[in-house]
């Protein structure tokens, strides 16, 4: 029996479930990326989504086992290129091309590392108190507004709030406290 060569074009592909996955765990930092190097929130929403329909359109594209985070970065980057010039045509860029590049450099840098932070930042969230946790997952996982959680709870707004500005505060210490600890 002689043996099938694989030939050097064929290339290990993902499964469209696995392909999900990466592109749904890819999402707060590719988020995070975007906003960093446009600089302006307005377009952020347009930029990701835009950059998803390319990642899916080009899933065949994608090479198994090769880092999925810095494919998705590569193609955002050339969708706010994009956009960047269509503002620069309307007059509203102050960004000269090198910083542009500096700024898109750092971002990549910065959220290629943001799973350890992410997952610090789960380790600082379950050293919170139950009340204090339940607080922050209210309002931003369950995304409920400030008033009707005050009014749930029997408290104004304005003290519910300085109470979630607190424990953000402390959820920022944690994670830099970390940080500083974990680097060599």
């Amino acid at each position: 029996m002689i043996p099938q060569l694989v030939s050097s074009d064929e290339r290990p592909t993902l499964s469209l479930q696995d392909f999900d996955c990466l592109l749904l765990d890819a999402q707060p930092r590719l988020r995070g990326y975007v906003a960093s190097i446009l600089g302006a929130w307005s377009a952020v929403d347009d930029i990701v989504q835009e950059t998803n329909l390319v990642l899916v359109m080009k899933r065949e594209n994608f090479e198994a086992k090769t880092n999925f985070i810095a494919w998705s970065f590569r193609i955002a980057y050339f969708k706010a290129t994009t956009w960047r010039r269509d503002r620069m045509r309307e007059g509203h860029v102050v960004l000269s091309e090198t910083a542009f590049q500096n700024i898109a450099a750092q971002a990549e840098a910065h959220f290629t590392d943001y799973r350890p932070i992410v997952e610090m930042l789960a380790k600082c969230l379950k050293l919170l108190p139950p009340g204090e946790r339940d607080l922050v997952n209210a309002k931003y996982v369950d995304r409920r507004s400030l008033v009707d959680l005050a009014t749930g709870l029997g408290c104004s707004a304005n003290s519910l709030h300085k109470s979630i500005s607190r424990i953000r505060l402390v959820l920022r210490y944690c994670v830099t406290k970390n940080q500083l600890s974990k680097r060599p």
